[in-house]
């Protein structure tokens, strides 16, 4: 019987030796893994600290916030009481690297190759969670909500209702990009769909003084191209206004290059028209045209060339975008680094971008820093003042303080000294003023306030929707500049050519 399978066998594979040449015939190589255009993974940037993670919203708070600045100013918050920041870091096969933290929504890296392949860190950042929390952090590549810019006196009219609201107060007697805890000190939640993240964040009713309760979503996109997709969603329970930006802090030839090389950058902007403000960096209502000043980058200019005509010391002013009536996204700015060879380029639905210089960075030669400490200074004699002697001779015991350290440059209190504080951010990197720019589109600053700006007020039932896409390539030539001085022994020669035809297309 097995005599009679076997020879059943073999007669199915032919000859004995068939099935035996079949297993040792060479097989084909697996074939190598594909590599992805994009690819996103996930970890951890660190934790919330337990005292930060409850955000106050009431209004009894808001008005505590406002009265302990000293204390809020450098604190952060979680509405959603996440303990876990997450770092999500996207690679492309162009060698491009982002990396995003749920903390403020906030770009920490963008990693992109100059002409020669060599890739570096473009925008500027900190190495730790705890850093991002500090004072001296200008809002480094955070999501800014819920309105971006300046709101003067930190009071607006929400119309058509005609109902005034108080902001909180937290530059000056004026609201800046959000308040004490806007949008970039809030940890969101967030989760993954494909190669997108989005975020989102639930701000209260009254939070800051914002009427209505704001629903906010981000999302964030790495493409094969080198492109960054930005998109910002927000629905409200009552009339509020919106403003939502990103402010990345960008040096194309690295963000460690400093004010030298920033000063290279080749800059084009994408408008006509400016708004103007005055002395506090606040709107005033008026627009101006770019043409014959030194805020025309309709071409591209040289920054260097232009950033020493402008008297207070750079550039930190809204454009006007100039955009097609029925047009969604649209390019709004360009930035060239001739040496590096990267290019940035800037698009967004919104009507304005904010061009900043780093003004306001820490300036090794400048710092100006309030001078306090005098409330408890002792007199002569070794003891403290008492409380009639302080409300009685409080000036002439300032008044005294000085001329006893005049040497040392001490100044009366309520003015202002000279000094330096360094911002330290990745990899060691000092941060210095004109050392870095910002593209910020957005909105006009304060439109709540100037009828002639446009809308900014979110009804119930609308939904507000805000895109930006950064992106980044390579410049392949070389720019040079043509001389126009004619040596001896030279000669000048310019063709022209006109040429005409006719049109033997035929329309039917």
């Amino acid at each position: 019987m097995a005599a009679e399978e076997e020879a059943v066998e073999v007669k199915k594979n032919g000859d004995g030796d068939s099935k035996s040449e079949s297993k040792s015939e060479p097989s084909l190589p697996p074939e190598p893994p594909k590599i992805p255009d994009v690819e996103l993974l996930i970890d951890g940037f660190g934790f919330m600290p337990k005292s930060m993670r409850e955000l106050r919203t009431s209004r009894d708070k808001m008005k505590k916030m406002q009265d302990s600045e000293s204390e809020l100013r450098f604190s952060c918050a979680s509405s959603t009481n996440i303990d876990i920041v997450r770092r999500y870091t996207w690679k492309t096969k162009n060698r491009m690297t982002v990396q995003v933290i749920t903390y403020g929504a906030t770009i920490t890296t963008i990693s992109v190759p100059d002409k020669k392949g060599v890739p570096d860190d473009v925008i500027a950042g900190f190495d730790t969670l705890e850093e991002y929390f500090q004072k001296g952090n200008p809002y480094f590549g955070a999501t800014i909500g819920r309105c971006a810019n300046f709101i003067k006196e930190a009071t607006m009219v929400v119309r058509p209702s005609g109902r005034m609201y108080m902001l909180s107060r937290n530059e000056g007697h004026h609201h800046y990009h959000g308040g004490f805890h806007g949008f970039d000190k809030v940890n969101w939640r967030s989760y993954v769909t494909g190669n997108k993240v989005i975020m989102s964040h639930v701000s209260d009713r009254f939070h800051e003084g914002y009427p209505g309760t704001v629903m906010v979503q981000v999302s964030f996109e790495v493409t094969c191209d080198n492109t960054i997709k930005i998109e910002m969603k927000c629905t409200t329970s009552e009339p509020t206004i919106v403003n939502l930006s990103h402010s990345p802090y960008f040096n194309l030839g690295g963000h460690h290059s400093g004010p030298e090389s920033m000063f290279d950058h080749i800059i084009t902007i994408n408008a006509d028209k400016y708004t103007v403000t005055d002395d506090e960096r606040l709107v005033t209502g008026e627009k101006k045209v770019v043409g014959g000043t030194a805020y025309d980058f309709r071409v591209p200019r040289v920054l260097k060339t232009m950033i020493s005509k402008i008297p207070l010391g750079g550039y930190d002013v809204n454009f006007c975008i100039t955009r097609g009536t029925e047009q969604d996204i649209a390019f709004q700015a360009r930035a060239l680094h001739p040496v590096s060879g990267r290019v940035l380029e800037v698009y967004s639905n919104q009507p304005g971008l904010q061009f900043y210089t780093g003004n306001l960075l820490p300036d090794p030669d400048k710092i100006v820093e309030e001078f306090a400490g005098m409330e408890e200074e002792e007199d002569e004699a070794g003891h403290e003042l008492s409380d009639e002697e302080s409300e009685g001779s409080e000036e002439s015991s300032v008044e005294s303080h000085i001329r006893e350290h005049a040497a040392e440059g001490e100044e009366r209190k309520g003015q202002k000294r000279y000094g330096y504080v360094p911002l330290s951010g990745k990899d060691g990197t000092t941060y210095r003023k004109h050392g870095l720019f910002c593209f910020m589109p957005q909105n006009y600053p304060d439109a709540v306030n100037n009828r002639n700006f446009p809308n900014s007020v979110l009804n119930p039932g609308e939904e507000y929707v805000h895109r930006i896409q950064y992106k980044f390539g390579i410049l392949l030539v070389e720019i040079s500049h043509p001389s126009s001085v004619l040596n001896p022994g030279e000669e000048y020669v310019h063709r022209i050519q006109y040429k005409f035809g006719i049109l033997l297309y035929k329309y039917v």
